[in-house]
């Protein structure tokens, strides 16, 4: 096949092995037929210039000119010949031996090789790839046609060109240009090269100014706008005064990353000439920047009135159209601005991106394809182009795409990101860390493209993702503070949310007698899910995705599942069933849970189905709605120091049919965000006690001469049902974050109890209320870029029944009010060092009302929500806590991919509670009268943790962590003198140290490994009778294999190795150990 372009036309060829062919203009070449099979194409260029490009299926592509041939065994070369056959081959990628009858030279990568007539080849230096393919680039139009001032005559012989230019079809306004003619004025000259770039013959466009005789404004316009293109310094003369001059500076501004200065000066060009269709869409372009739409569709719209053929603006319209999930609309935009300009390479990388959303990955791809040979320089394109590749499974080619990107712009973040991520498919942690924080590092580099807040936001993401890699290489601590960091960026991130809320999960009780870590987990859990956008990720909570590539999303179903099995006969199973249609998102989720327990009637059998349905009405609305149901049947599940304490006849019941909640999300702008969230709480909860044992206070004499529990069969039945309705604001600006709130909470428990024994019976039924008031805010200062200050205060005002929860049970409601102020300091002085520091008060819940909540949990990268803190092992449920938190941390990170971590934490909580007791009525001492007592708690735990770990080349990571807790609990009955015999009050003290040594194996094969060394030793103080302390060791290893691009994994472990089991004092929080030698084995998938 031959193919011949004329004077001022250009060509793309995409041929049938998928690689493409751009073809500049006085270009002859013929494609003969490949002499092997597995070869491509021979080129034979007589004249012109070529460049090719082909990552797909990369090829030994034979070439010809007049003067040389060779063989290039790459995937991208530029090749040139002039009329007297000089042959210049520009080698971008691959290898390739050029020789002609006088001798030949080997290239490589990144070199250029000219073959004179009449000699031999001949090696020149390292190539600039932007001079090289600069007629390849896309240079937009800046000149207002009217400012050109061209006299009536040329008006009328240019009207044809001026008009189609107007009309913003510059490539018709070129075809419109009379051929062979000659300039009759400076004017005229700016205008015909102002043409010429438009079509990139910058060569043709320099030769045509350097003709200008007298130099001119417009003139210096077209240099800035080159200067701009190429990234090449420009200096000013005067400042701007015609409209041409602001729309050339604000490229440059661009250009210089300095994106307000270059939105000045778009819409200074816009105010000077309103006609102007291109200063229009430079606005809009920015406006997006920026984030923001809603200017940026009117200032397109403006645009499109008076440039209708503008294919940048169409294209920009359809990137708009997409961002507002309107995929097919965005489509079409895409397919017209191709038509009128077939060689912008926006309009094919969007059209690219919207076929995939749309489910069609392979034609897309071929458009990003097409995109990147348009614009071959261009290093967010080889960046998509190699994301493609990944989604398709493809990632030799991705690894390719992205290692180019990163060659052809090392300041450019985004293709270490992607690369990350693909290095955490691919299992190779250590080497997805390494690239996510050099994303990091280049975060701000952005700032060419992306506002300030926007790139906190990209931050956010990158933070986010870097926290699941760290998580992935054992280093827990390291990973939460990154995760806290991404809300500090941003804290519309989903996806730290999302995160955080898998981290409390994970220090969740699987048993949920010990609550402290549920309002967190719950809380960021519904704060992700009404953020997210549809499209984003699954609604599922166990299925995480850290990264928002909502760009590369398409409709789909989804399945997960996972399975761990216990050699004890402990059992898991957790699944889901999600998708995307459209703007729609749903989540059926199901985890079921069979835990035999350690010891007699220490099992647990619990059941959790969910549904969750999020749907995008507009661009700005969303709305979310989830219904849960749960079931938990269970004996005495709490945690122990003495096992034969243990009840052996206590059972419990609890159900909750359904939990409903029904959440709103408007974006304002990226800098503006309201929440609501509207919930239906209910719970039953039954309990059943043959042998239960309730305080007896023996009265004589109108004092109480002693204290003791007697047996009583207890039969139990709450039934709670509440509702619970909070609107949060968000706003965020450079340097300003702001979010306030309120939450309004009603709801009743029906309460029944007996309690039996022989001869006597009693019976309470009881109908209660609960409220609770909320407002709070919360304000952000970045003062400067290294210290972050945060001020809040909230207001709780809980009216709540004294006692329905510790039988005899009593009516009697009480009212708590609290103003709790809270602070926060994040500073990081130097690049790897951080200091953070909190105060937090707090006024906790009744039953889990508090955790339905949108306040912000962390408060200087700290929790500050609790469900309590006082341990329900050892006090059970203590309503109308007052809580108090202080936590300081230094974090460090060294060159040496060493990370360091101290953390020193107090926790505080005061409750004046009331418990259930008998007395006696008369002088027999029989427990024959139900009451209460007043019950004063207060506890305080201190803490100090300090964590090492440590990257080992690719694969290795090795930490140790050191935790010594000490918890202080003072418990007093005030209406009972401390004299009494069997006084049931005490002041107590434990030390819990633990210490943690891990290694993690991870190969890029899908192999992983994992070993565990725990130590723990407690002691006790002021116990009577004493309780003796422990000292033990227990080890766990692991081994397993993932595969499929990590969609599933298998994994065997043995767990307590050595068979060691233990007593702990429960006054110290700690997660369960097993308490023998246990074999497991799980398994999951995600398709």
């Amino acid at each position: 096949d031959r193919l011949r372009t004329g004077l001022r036309s250009r060509a793309t060829l995409r041929l049938s092995d998928k690689s493409v062919l751009r073809v500049n203009e006085l270009t002859t070449l013929k494609i003969q037929p490949p002499a092997t099979a597995n070869n491509a194409p021979v080129l034979d260029l007589t004249s012109g210039a070529t460049y090719f490009f082909s990552h797909e299926k990369p090829a030994t592509v034979e070439f010809r000119t007049p003067l040389a041939s060779g063989a290039i065994r790459g995937t991208e070369f530029h090749l040139a010949v002039a009329e007297n056959g000089r042959t210049v081959l520009s080698l971008l990628e691959g290898l390739v031996t050029l020789k002609n009858e006088r001798g030949q030279i080997d290239l490589k990568t990144g070199e250029r090789g000219t073959v004179e007539p009449g000699q031999a080849p001949a090696r020149s230096a390292v190539i600039d790839a932007i001079n090289i393919i600069q007629w390849c680039l896309y240079y937009p139009a800046v000149l207002d046609p009217d400012e050109l001032q061209l006299s009536p005559a040329i008006n009328q012989t240019l009207a044809s060109s001026l008009a189609s230019y107007r009309n913003g079809d510059l490539l018709q306004a070129l075809a419109d240009y009379p051929d062979n003619r000659i300039p009759e004025s400076d004017s005229e000259r700016v205008y015909r090269a102002e043409l010429f770039l438009a079509v990139g013959q910058v060569d043709q466009t320099e030769a045509q100014l350097k003709e200008v005789q007298v130099s001119t404004p417009l003139a210096d316009a077209l240099r800035e706008l080159i200067a701009a293109v190429k990234l090449e310094p420009w200096k000013r003369a005067a400042p701007p005064a015609l409209a041409s001059e602001w729309l050339a500076e604000s490229y440059y501004f661009q250009s210089r990353s300095q994106l307000d200065a270059a939105l000045h000066a778009a819409k200074s060009a816009a105010a000077k000439s309103p006609n102007l269709g291109f200063a229009w869409a430079r606005v809009a372009e920015l406006e997006f920047s920026f984030g923001r739409t809603p200017q940026a569709l009117a200032a397109l719209e403006k645009s499109l009135q008076v440039s209708p053929r503008n294919a940048e603006a169409i294209s920009l319209r359809g990137f708009l159209l997409a961002a507002q999930n309107r995929v097919g609309e965005a489509l079409h935009s895409f397919d017209q601005a191709i038509a009128v300009d077939p060689a912008l390479d926006n309009a094919w990388l969007g059209r690219g991106l919207c076929r995939i959303r749309q489910g069609h990955a392979e034609a897309g791809r071929q458009d990003l394809h097409v995109a990147a040979t348009l614009e071959p320089n261009r290093s967010v394109l080889r960046g998509y182009l190699g994301k493609a590749f990944s989604n398709a499974g493809d990632d030799t080619l991705a690894a390719k795409e992205l290692a180019l990107a990163k060659r052809l712009d090392p300041r450019d973040p985004t293709p270490w990101l992607y690369s990350a991520l693909l290095d955490q498919q691919q299992s190779r942690i250590n080497t997805g860390v390494r690239d996510l924080e050099r994303s990091q590092e280049l975060n701000d580099n952005r700032r060419v493209f992306r506002s300030k807040l926007l790139l906190d936001q990209d931050r956010a993401v990158r933070s986010a993702n870097l926290a699941a890699l760290y998580r992935d290489a054992g280093m827990t601590d390291v990973s939460v503070r990154e995760a806290s960091r991404a809300l500090n960026s941003d804290y519309a991130n989903y996806s730290a949310h999302l995160f955080l809320a898998e981290g409390y999960d994970a220090l969740r009780d699987p048993k949920q007698i010990n609550l402290r870590y549920e309002t967190p987990w719950l809380s960021e859990l519904l704060i992700a899910n009404l953020l997210a956008p549809v499209g984003g990720g699954s609604l599922s909570q166990y299925v995480s995705q850290q990264e928002y590539s909502n760009l590369f999303e398409r409709d789909r179903l989804g399945i997960f599942s996972r399975t761990d099995y216990f050699s004890s006969g402990n059992w898991r199973q957790a699944g889901s069933q999600f998708g995307t249609l459209g703007n729609s998102s749903y989540s059926l989720d199901a985890d079921y849970l069979l835990d035999n327990g350690w010891r007699p009637n220490n099992d647990i059998d619990r059941l959790n189905i969910s549904a969750r349905v999020k749907e995008q009405v507009t661009f700005e609305d969303s709305v979310y709605l989830e219904a849960q149901f749960q079931r938990i049947e269970a004996g005495d599940v709490r945690q122990l120091y003495d096992p034969s304490s243990a009840s052996a006849t206590l059972r419990t019941k609890e159900t909750q049919v359904p939990n409903v909640y029904a959440g709103y999300h408007h974006q304002w702008s990226p800098e503006a965000h309201t929440l609501f969230l509207a919930a239906r709480l209910n719970d039953t909860l039954a309990v059943n006690d043959p042998s239960s044992k309730i305080l007896f206070s023996r009265y004589a004499a109108g004092t109480v001469t002693s204290v003791n529990g007697e047996p009583f069969s207890v039969d139990y039945r709450s039934e709670f049902e509440a509702y619970s309705a909070e609107l949060q604001q968000l706003w965020q600006t450079e340097k300003h974050n702001v979010v306030v709130g309120g939450r309004f909470q009603s709801g009743w428990s029906d309460t029944k109890d007996t309690l039996a024994r022989p001869l006597q019976t009693s019976f309470d039924n009881l109908h209660t209320d609960l409220q609770r008031l909320n407002g709070y805010g919360y304000y952000t200062l970045k003062l400067l870029a290294p210290l972050e200050l945060t001020a809040g205060v909230s207001y709780d005002r809980l009216y709540y029944p004294r006692n329905i929860d510790s039988p005899p049970l009593t009516g009697q409601q009480v009212t708590r009010e609290q103003v709790s102020p809270k602070g926060g300091l994040i500073w990081s002085p130097w690049k790897y060092t951080t200091f953070r520091g909190a105060y937090t008060r707090s006024l906790g819940g009744v039953f889990y009302d508090n955790s339905v909540r949108l306040e912000p949990t962390l408060v200087g990268g700290f929790n500050q929500a609790f469900r309590s803190i006082i341990p329900e092992s050892v006090e059970g449920s203590v309503p109308g806590s007052r809580f108090e938190a202080v936590d300081v941390a230094l974090d460090q990170k060294f060159p040496t991919e060493t990370y360091l971590g101290v953390i020193g934490e107090i926790l505080y909580a005061k409750v004046d509670a009331t418990i259930g007791v008998f007395t006696n009525i008369i002088f027999i001492p029989i427990p024959d009268l139900p009451s209460s007592t007043r019950e004063r708690l207060e506890y305080r735990e201190r803490s100090l943790t300090v964590y090492v770990n440590q990257l080992v080349g690719d694969y290795l990571a090795v930490g140790a962590s050191y935790k010594l807790t000490q918890a202080d609990l003072n418990d007093q009955l005030p209406d009972i003198p401390p004299t009494t015999p069997g006084y049931p009050g005490r002041d107590v003290r434990a030390f819990l140290h633990q210490a943690n040594l891990f290694t993690r194996f991870n190969h890029g094969s899908g192999f992983f490994s994992q070993f565990d060394a725990v130590w723990t030793q407690q002691s006790n103080q002021r116990y009577s009778p004493g309780m003796p302390g422990d000292d033990f060791w227990q080890f766990n290893a692991f081994v397993g294999y993932r595969f499929l691009d990590r969609r599933a994994e298998i994994r065997v472990g043995l767990l307590n190795i050595t068979d060691r089991d233990y007593r702990l004092n429960p006054l110290t929080l700690y997660l369960e150990l097993p308490r023998e030698r246990t074999l497991m084995a799980s398994a999951k998938f995600y398709f």
